[in-house]
């Protein structure tokens, strides 16, 4: 999608655990891009929504840090784009109870249908893991988000959030929220290296099938020479009868930005021993100066906890103001 120099690009990833592959190529490539092709940039470490599962305190303190670090290793500019905690600004969740008064009973029944309640309310039990895409709608609208990059599987919750934007609108009779639009990147939906049939992802799933950002290179090896492929022979792409493989080809054109055509014509009719190689060897090429990076930040922690605390203030000065608007409109200023 063209974005529009005015346009304000918001998004934010959880410290429940290390940034994995899915996570650059599903969404946080597009936010070094973004910082780019325009000034307003708002991305945050979503610490309020870690709690709707099982955490300790010690591991969102360090999660928060490696999160930051990461991102900032990957190229995040914070002279370029706002990075914060969303604990850091209490008009996020402000904003949420404002928002959840116009969740009618047909949104709320939507609620129970989302990917994460799905995924977690087998193991967890709480309100909050019903709710939080109020939440997580409060975290765009605060900021006047135009163009969110995230994942493809969060579309359902880009949905949630212009519907309740649209309704608080229709209740108070105003357009101060504007529908957002989703942008993807090229590889919207990154599947697993140990379950093609799957999402490379951190909540469930096999750790083998899943590429850490702060993986070693001895790792990285290890994980794509394990990867479910098949025993067809040479490369041929057919993604229902080979979809190990497929993905395999996939990966490759993601990481080395090669046209899907050129990594075809370079790997097709050849072994797979030859494309696990390559792939691995590619992965490490691009990751591994990222993971040395991020592992130094990880140490400098001051540091880390100063952009956090930067970002928040400017985060905060833009909520500041847009609550306000809100409340007026609400009629609590």
């Amino acid at each position: 999608a063209v974005v529009s120099t005015q346009s304000t690009g918001v998004s934010a990833i959880q410290p429940t655990g290390e940034p994995h592959l899915g996570n650059y190529l599903g969404a946080l490539q597009h936010w070094i891009t973004l910082q780019h092709s325009h000034k307003n940039c708002v991305f945050g470490i979503a610490d309020n929504h870690v709690f709707t599962s099982k955490i300790t305190a010690k591991e969102v303190r360090q999660n928060t840090i490696a999160q930051a670090a990461i991102l900032l290793a990957l190229g995040l500019n914070p002279d370029r784009a706002i990075l914060y905690k969303h604990s850091a600004v209490p008009q996020h969740t402000a904003l949420a109870w404002l928002l959840s008064t116009a969740a009618t009973s047909g949104l709320m029944t939507r609620l129970r249908s989302l990917p994460q309640y799905k995924e977690k309310s087998q193991q967890y039990d709480n309100l909050a893991l019903l709710t939080y895409p109020v939440l997580m709608s409060a975290d765009i609208l605060l900021y006047q988000g135009t163009h969110i990059p995230v994942g493809e599987d969060q579309n359902i919750h880009i949905e949630f959030c212009n519907s309740i934007g649209q309704a608080f609108n229709r209740i108070y009779r105003t357009q101060v929220f504007q529908p957002v639009e989703q942008l993807l990147t090229a590889s919207p939906r990154v599947k697993s290296l140990a379950n093609p049939a799957l999402k490379m992802s951190k909540s469930y799933g096999k750790p083998a099938g899943v590429i850490g950002l702060l993986d070693s290179d001895d790792v990285i090896q290890k994980k794509v020479k394990k990867a479910v492929t098949d025993s067809l022979g040479p490369i041929t792409v057919d993604q229902n009868l080979r979809p190990g493989v497929y993905n395999l080809l996939s990966l490759y054109s993601a990481v080395s930005e090669l046209p899907w055509s050129k990594v075809c014509e370079t790997f097709v009719t050849g072994n797979v021993v030859q494309l696990k190689s390559e792939l691995a060897e590619c992965l490490i090429e691009k990751f591994g100066p990222v993971r040395d990076n991020a592992l130094q930040l990880i140490k400098d922690k001051e540091y880390v906890e100063g952009v956090l605390n930067s970002g928040a203030e400017k985060a905060q000065e833009i909520a500041e103001r847009n609550l306000d608007n809100i409340h007026r409109i609400v009629g609590l200023k």
